[in-house]
């Protein structure tokens, strides 16, 4: 069988074709070269009018492309100091032996007021890769890395901005002259011996900058509720000179990140608040705190900016179980998770090391969406729905190698 040609399958279209006189052909010719010249003309003229729109439409995007960077310069891209002003800071007071003896959250508000958080640095919460623990000792154990991990994971906000302070950088960021501050129970230092000496009274006091580390730090025979109080009378006297002369308050190396928060604060009112907790007996005679989370939730709405909340469709209990045997893989798996908005309650070992790939857990089915979000952070993971419900966690991650921090 051939195919025939469109042409084969219609030949009554084609028309027969009679041949022209002398005179018609010339005719003809004249009436095909005018419509050769107008076709000519007609296809210069769009070319023209072509060209022309194409740089109309260059030139408008090129001065849209100019205005809108201008404005996603000035509304999404503020000025470093604006950025910081508004953003939740922290302040860590250390001792000699890397130890953290106070944690203030400094949180400027979006007008004139701001808020300043006193964190006890007894208060228990999870840190990666060491299990339940003082957020205290969460810089001598990792350092600022897992000091930010410690209070994200208990407040639940982003905190990029820490900084971690010495004795003698603390005296040096209040060194204008002494600050007249109220004093509401005697500060005691306990000797070995037993004997309590008193270091300032009851009453109006004036401090010397190098007194303050001391007069923060001293616990004496009181807890760290207490002395925390101490803190709050501190902090109102220091911004309230701050208020009266801004020039005060010194720009020193190492503390680029707090001095632009605490200058904020200075301008406008401050409501100051210790973090909800109740006492612990944490044996050894420590001074450990658990949160009272519906207070801390309470707390934090008005306290903290609601951009910088982590987890705003409320926050998914993450249990961390290394199965690798990578050393501190559950930091470096933190750093994925609690920008993400989750928050890490549990870390452990798994019953092996020797997982190649990472198993997102999720033991009800309303919980999958969770488990897919938090293998979308993680960039690796197999979804696993378990049959054994758990109710302490709503996800459990197992790394395995698969995982590359």
């Amino acid at each position: 069988m051939t195919t025939a040609s469109p042409t084969e399958l219609a030949p009554d279209a084609v028309e027969p074709h009679a041949t022209p006189s002398p005179s018609t052909e010339r005719a003809r010719r004249r009436r095909e070269r005018r419509r050769a010249r107008r076709r000519q003309q007609a296809r210069i003229a769009s070319r023209i009018a072509l060209s022309a729109v194409l740089v109309v439409g260059l030139v408008t995007f090129i001065r849209s492309g100019r205005s809108g960077d201008a404005h996603d310069a000035s509304a999404v891209k503020p000025t470093p100091t604006t950025a910081r002003g508004l953003l939740p800071a922290v302040l860590a007071q250390r001792d000699a032996a890397g130890a953290i003896t106070a944690v203030s959250v400094l949180a400027p508000g979006s007008g004139s007021d701001g808020h300043l958080i006193l964190v006890p640095p007894g208060t228990m919460t999870e840190l990666p890769s060491y299990g339940l623990d003082a957020v205290g000792r969460s810089f001598q154990l990792g350092g600022a890395p897992l000091l930010r991990a410690a209070l994200e994971n208990l407040l639940g906000v982003n905190l990029e901005h820490i900084d971690v302070i010495d004795d003698a950088s603390l005296t040096a960021l209040v060194a204008a002259g002494p600050l007249r501050v109220h004093v509401d129970s005697q500060v005691e230092q306990v000797e070995p011996s037993g004997l309590v000496n008193v270091l300032w009274p009851v009453g109006d006091t004036d401090l010397l900058p190098g007194d303050v580390p001391r007069f923060l730090a001293e616990r004496g025979q009181q807890n760290d509720l207490a002395r925390l109080v101490r803190h709050h009378a501190f902090w109102k006297a220091w911004l309230a000179r701050l208020h009266a002369d801004p020039a005060l308050l010194p720009r020193l190396p190492g503390l680029e990140d707090v001095t632009p928060a605490i200058a904020a604060l200075a301008k406008g009112s401050v409501q100051y608040a210790t973090l909800p907790v109740e006492a612990l007996d944490g044996g050894g005679g420590d001074q450990v705190y658990r949160v009272r989370q519906s207070e801390l939730d309470a707390l934090l709405e008005v306290a903290l900016p609601r951009k910088v909340a982590l987890g705003a469709e409320g926050r998914t209990r993450v249990q961390l179980l290394n199965g690798t045997g990578v050393v501190a893989e559950a930091q470096q798996v933190a750093q994925r998770l609690l920008p993400a908005g989750f928050r890490i309650v549990v870390t452990a070992n798994a019953k092996s090391f020797s997982y190649r790939e990472t198993q997102v857990v999720f033991y009800r089915r309303e919980q999958q969406a969770a488990a897919t979000r938090v293998q979308r952070a993680l960039g690796v993971g197999k979804l696993v729905r378990s049959r054994q419900p758990l109710d302490v966690v709503d996800v459990t991650v197992v790394v395995g190698s698969d995982f590359k921090g």
